[in-house]
């Protein structure tokens, strides 16, 4: 998980810089970047990015449009500079974290509908290394009981140790297999489509594990 690369430009306080000293707060766009940038719920990645005459810790990543991935952080040391060739590292287990919440989300979502009913759908989501908060639309307040049935299935699925498969399609192909779909968000003609074979399927950018197993335990 990192890329070498040129940097295109520098960012302090919503204006371009030519370079940046240690303790400045700056925000950094590379021509390429391993970094998944906030989306669809899920966080960004942070890591570093390191160069010759200076290291910034990034704390946050946002996609823009066009995919234009921006490296949210500090200068530790030295100086970066426009131009500069740096090397931009993820961090690999903060990664790892995000991707198992996030598949945990798709596991959360199917069971919702078994329990509560097909009418539940996705309202939002936050997908995190530390936790996952799923939103969605149902008629009344969850119960005590429908909770401890819910996460008892999302951990028998996880003990399944299904593998994932994902498939990159047509928008109109993935959409008749009956994968989900959030109708709010806008997708190109081609999209990604995450299954957990004979379990779920969900069109989905963002990063998951190999295998459902890999969650471990899940609890509300």
């Amino acid at each position: 998980l990192q890329a070498s690369s040129p940097v295109l430009a520098l960012v302090k306080d919503g204006r371009r810089v030519r370079e940046a000293v240690a303790g400045t707060e700056i925000e950094l766009v590379a021509s390429q970047t391993p970094f998944y940038g906030a989306a669809g719920g899920q966080v960004g990645d942070r890591g570093v990015v390191e160069g010759a005459s200076g290291r910034m810790a990034v704390t946050d990543s946002l996609k823009l449009p066009g995919d234009l991935i921006v490296h949210v952080g500090k200068v530790e040391e030295g100086v970066l500079r426009a131009g500069d060739t740096v090397t931009l590292v993820v961090d690999e287990a903060l990664r790892a974290d995000t991707a198992l919440n996030h598949t945990a989300t798709h596991i959360l979502h199917a069971v919702l509908r078994q329990v509560l009913g097909d009418h539940v759908k996705q309202a939002g989501s936050m997908v995190a290394p530390e936790r996952l908060r799923f939103d969605f639309t149902h008629f009344t307040a969850v119960t005590p009981t429908e909770l401890r049935e819910i996460e008892r299935l999302v951990n028998d699925e996880i003990r399944r140790n299904r593998d994932l498969q994902v498939h990159v399609m047509g928008l109109e192909e993935a959409l008749k297999t009956g994968a989900m779909a959030l109708f709010e968000e806008k997708y190109g003609d081609t999209v990604r489509l995450v299954e957990i074979p004979g379990f779920s399927r969900e069109l989905c950018g963002g990063t998951h594990t190999h295998r459902t197993g890999d969650i471990g335990v899940f609890q509300i």
